[in-house]
Parts: structure tokens; C-alpha cells; sequence
């Protein structure tokens, strides 16, 4: 009965710019909210939205023992409040019932692969496509989604340059390529050819031709990670973490904060010092 209402949300978070994760599970999360309250949207009340938020204090894990994780309970919180405010801003609904105040999760620092880890990653690839990976998601700093997003007409070899044409927050960004990497990203272009057919515009494919899913470059990372027994002392190294970790390498390596914002694709300066695991009088020099 709320279908179109979820389809135009779906919509909105669309021409706002958001990434594919966030279209796709947002509404999803919206919908899940009302089918647990029984009511539409226009009679969901803060009551609603507060039993529901104590009903996700208690809901399983699917893939592990325990509960959901408190930040995710903090993005279905979040994709609530935008939908509300959607609605209050077309005026749907008289007043926005989302008021509830969650405290903030402490943001404990990501785990970081130091530079020798990094070269042992790259020594144990034993593909290229487990290269670029690390070229993709290290090298060049992208998000999985940026990874999975790239097309051919992104990478510019003659200039060495990545241009990231949407990324979080519809942020647009040109990343500087090495040689070395310049190189191997040519030379896989060159042998995907035999399976990629002419209307693929997606640089980085399955061997059956396809553009790659997120979880698949996920699942690989993980495999390289376990094949390179990197002692981590019991700490948990996501793909994320090489976004983190070469955030840090370049500014050990003298890099300016600054520089490394705009290798990142960050709006605030903030955002890129949780990044980053230096000690603050470098942050200050």
C-alpha cells in the first residue's frame, strides 16, 4: 500500500547523488520499519519509530551469534529520518515524527596494514585481478563501490590518471597513477578483452564477461589477506582498511593533509583525520 511512496524515495536518493549501497538498502530499511508498525507512513508516530528502534536493539545477526551491529542500526536510523523528512519536505505528511536521539558511536580507529604488510599482500597476488584490486583499492584509495563503478573511459593511460565520476556524496575526483600501476591497469585491460564483449563499458569484470559485484571484490580481498597470514594480533582488516592504511602511508611519506583530503575525496578535513593513524604534532607540522 506504501509501495510507490518507497519507489519515490528510491528515486529522490537517486538524483541526490547517492551511492548504489545506500539506494538499494535504504528503502529496504523504510519498508521494514512500516511493515513492523502496520500503518503508513502518514500515521507512523514517534512511538512507532521508538519501539522499533528498542525492537532492533534485540533483532538476530544472520551471519553471526549475537545481535546487529550498533552501526547498523545507526544506518537504518538514518534512512528513516531522511525518508520523514522527505516526505515532510513535499508535504506528505504535517509534521516530521522521527525525533528520536541516539548517542553517538565512538569511532574506534580502523585497523591499519602497515607498508611492509602491503608489499606482502601485493607479493602473495597470484593474479592479476587480485593486483588491481590492490592497485584499485590501495594505490588509488577507492571505495568498493568506486572500484566496482569504474568504467574504461575512467582510466587515461597516456596522462596516468583515475578520474572517480561519482563518488560518495556525488564528489568528483582525479587521482594521479604510477607507472607501475598505469602498467598492470593496461595490461589487464588488454587480457579482459577475450572474455569482455563491445558493449561492457565496466573496467573491472568477472571472467564471464560481467562488472564486477562489491562482494565479490570484498570475498577476494579476504582470501588474499588469509593466503598472506599477516599476523594483525586478533585486530579485524576489512577492505576498507587499505583505504585507511594508504591514507596514512602518504602522509608518513610527507604528504599534506590537504592533498591527502582531496586523494580521498573528502569534503571535510575531519573526515580524513579519523582516516588516518598518525601522531597529532605531524597532523600539526
Amino acid at each position: 500500500m506504501f509501495e510507490n511512496t518507497i519507489y519515490e524515495f528510491r528515486k529522490e536518493l537517486e538524483n541526490l547523488g547517492y551511492c548504489k549501497t545506500v539506494i538499494q538498502n535504504y528503502p529496504k530499511y523504510v519498508q521494514k520499519l512500516l511493515e513492523f508498525t502496520k500503518e503508513s507512513p502518514c500515521k507512523t508516530t514517534q512511538n512507532h519509530i521508538r519501539e522499533y528502534y528498542q525492537y532492533l536493539q534485540t533483532k538476530p545477526n544472520p551471519k553471526r551469534t549475537g545481535t546487529i551491529s550498533q552501526s547498523h542500526i545507526k544506518s537504518i536510523l538514518l534512512a528513516i529520518r531522511l525518508f520523514f523528512e522527505y516526505l515532510e519536505r513535499l508535504g506528505k505528511i504535517k509534521r516530521n515524527p522521527y525525533t528520536l536521539k541516539v548517542k553517538s558511536l565512538v569511532n574506534n580507529p580502523r585497523n591499519i596494514l602497515t607498508q611492509n604488510e602491503i608489499q606482502i599482500l601485493y607479493k602473495t597476488a597470484q593474479n592479476l585481478e587480485e593486483t588491481i584490486l590492490l592497485h584499485l583499492c590501495y594505490g588509488c584509495g577507492l571505495r568498493r563501490t568506486e572500484a566496482q563503478d569504474l568504467n574504461i573511459k575512467d582510466v587515461n593511460f597516456e596522462q596516468k590518471l583515475l578520474f572517480v565520476r561519482r563518488g560518495k556524496g556525488k564528489n568528483r575526483r582525479v587521482i594521479p597513477i604510477t607507472e607501475k600501476i598505469t602498467n598492470d591497469l593496461q595490461e589487464y585491460y588488454k587480457q579482459s578483452e577475450l572474455y569482455r564483449n563491445e558493449k561492457q563499458e565496466a573496467f573491472f569484470i568477472t571472467h564471464q564477461g560481467n562488472r564486477i559485484k562489491g562482494t565479490t571484490i570484498y570475498k577476494t580481498f579476504k582470501k588474499l589477506l588469509k593466503k598472506a597470514k599477516i599476523n594483525t594480533s586478533g585486530a579485524t582488516i576489512c577492505l576498507h582498511s587499505l583505504r585507511h592504511s594508504i591514507a596514512t602511508h602518504l602522509l608518513e611519506n610527507e604528504m599534506s593533509i590537504e592533498m591527502v583530503r582531496n586523494f580521498l575525496g573528502h569534503q571535510n578535513l575531519k573526515t580524513t583525520q579519523i582516516y588516518t593513524r598518525v601522531n597529532h604534532l605531524k597532523l600539526k607540522q
